[in-house]
């Protein structure tokens, strides 16, 4: 028996091609049918999106094994999706998150296409466009974000947060697409590492670290010869494990020699590695992983980057900051809070 998922309507863009069968629910003395609404292929017109609205229709279904057929369907068509006055902006914000996880997990998978990276920036593009315009994109994309530790969540969950606090800081937008491209691709060296030193329940002997500090490298490597990364993202995927005191690999450096978007990202890398749940322990509330940031890592962080991300967590209003002066206002209530 075939199996369904169930789609939002609003996923569906007007006058474009979805390429799976879509149906409609219905019950026959109570068990469930599955009809056809439209082909694969076929063009969703205005006509069609008024039927379901005429019928309060708000679910349809896909074929189960038509799961990644709809996903790259929304992908190519996210920049319409985004500026659909139609849809609200928690059903975008849900939207941009399930298609960042469905191309890194192609990305990670499978490397040897230099297109899915394309696919990384343009993801990135129309994510910055977004964030900017859209007020309301914080509080949902904030929201949306998983609270399981997988590979390919914990790039997104920091891409993610990596847009979201560049915009608090009041980067510009191509920095910003520097930042959301390397904050995303910044562990793509891993998949050079076996999986059971990745997945290991546990602590990593002495020979399993010194296979997975060469992660920084790796991706360098793999990511130096494709368009459109740009040496400000390189940058984020070989220093994101420097520490601030010069205790961190691969080389070693610290201060203001490690590049402000790496500082930025090794902030939130431990962040998101701490508030979801990992395959040894459990995740900490947000409150709790900040204050064990500050007790722990103060040495290997830049504390007035850092009492700047604790603001942005707890600030619903942003202020405005500049690129050159980020470290400049005094940290709200919060951050004196985890600072006394």
């Amino acid at each position: 028996m075939k199996e369904f998922l169930p789609i939002d309507e609003g996923t569906l863009v007007e006058d474009t091609e979805v390429d799976c069968d879509l149906f409609i629910k219905s019950h026959v003395n109570g068990i469930p049918r599955y009809v056809l609404f439209c082909h694969g292929g076929e063009m969703f017109r205005g006509d069609r999106r008024r039927q379901l609205i005429e019928d309060n229709i708000k679910k349809l279904y896909i074929y189960a094994n038509s799961h990644k057929t709809f996903k790259d369907y929304q992908e190519k068509n996210l920049k319409k999706i985004l500026t659909d006055k139609g849809k609200s902006s928690n059903e975008k914000s849900t939207i941009v998150y399930s298609v960042a996880k469905n191309l890194t997990q192609d990305l990670l998978n499978n490397t040897k296409s230099g297109a899915k990276v394309e696919r990384v920036t343009d993801w990135v593009d129309t994510t910055v466009d977004y964030i900017l315009r859209d007020e309301k994109s914080f509080s949902n994309l904030i929201k949306v974000t998983a609270h399981d530790y997988q590979t390919y969540t914990h790039s997104v969950n920091l891409s993610v947060l990596g847009l979201l606090f560049g915009k608090y800081l009041n980067l510009g937008s191509n920095c910003l697409r520097c930042l959301g491209t390397g904050m995303l691709l910044h562990d793509f060296g891993k998949i050079q590492i076996p999986k059971k030193i990745l997945n290991k329940h546990g602590s990593l002997t002495s020979d399993e670290f010194k296979v997975i500090i060469k992660h920084p490298e790796a991706g360098v490597t793999l990511l130096t010869d494709e368009n459109g990364i740009s040496e400000e993202s390189l940058q984020i995927v070989a220093q994101h494990h420097e520490n601030y005191d010069g205790t961190g690999y691969p080389s070693g450096i610290g201060g203001n020699d490690i590049h402000l978007f790496a500082r930025v990202t090794r902030i939130i890398d431990t962040y998101d590695a701490l508030t979801t749940n990992r395959i040894y322990r459990n995740s900490l509330k947000p409150f709790s992983a900040l204050v064990e940031m500050r007790e722990t890592m103060e040495n290997c962080l830049d504390i007035e980057l850092f009492k700047e991300f604790v603001c942005f967590l707890g600030d619903a209003d942003p202020r405005k900051r500049t690129y050159e002066n980020y470290g400049n206002r005094e940290p709200d209530q919060e951050a004196n809070t985890i600072y006394n």
